[in-house]
């Protein structure tokens, strides 16, 4: 009897767990669905939700997957997109050998934060891999935080 009873139990939490919490198009107020399609018209797949007060969008533009968040006023704070190391500019690559040549690369993200671009680097370590934020100049920043 028991063994029946967290059976059931057990099954019982596991299909609890993959319900969606996603939000749907029509619980997003306006505002946020018109700022959010003026940049990017042309995302697919696209899943929304909701932390504090910022809307948290997924989404894919040409197969690349995108992670926004904007304002309750429709305003982008900041997005981010998959890269590769090859396409990072120059200057990023050279900081990046200058401090890191014997870590393998597990991720590159481009973050856009004001019109500005940053690189997330996230580098396979043991025990734990580590993101490292560059600049532009190709300088290590710690003016914003990872994500």
């Amino acid at each position: 009897m028991k063994r029946t009873f967290f059976m059931i139990l057990a099954i019982g939490l596991g299909l609890s767990s993959c319900d969606d919490d996603d939000m749907r198009n029509t619980d997003i107020p306006s505002v946020v669905i018109n700022g959010f399609t003026q940049q990017f018209s042309n995302a697919k797949d696209l899943e929304w939700d909701k932390n504090a007060d910022m809307y948290e969008a997924e989404f894919t533009v040409n197969n690349v997957e995108y992670q926004a968040f904007l304002n309750p006023d429709g305003t982008f704070d900041k997005y981010k997109y998959d890269f590769t190391y090859k396409a990072l500019p120059q200057r990023v690559q050279a900081g990046i050998m200058k401090s890191f040549v014997r870590t393998k690369i597990e991720e590159v993200e481009v973050i856009e934060i004001l019109g500005t671009s940053y690189y997330q680097v996230e580098f396979d370590e043991e025990p734990n891999d580590s993101k490292i934020i560059f600049d532009e100049s190709g300088q290590v920043t710690s003016r914003i935080s990872t994500w």
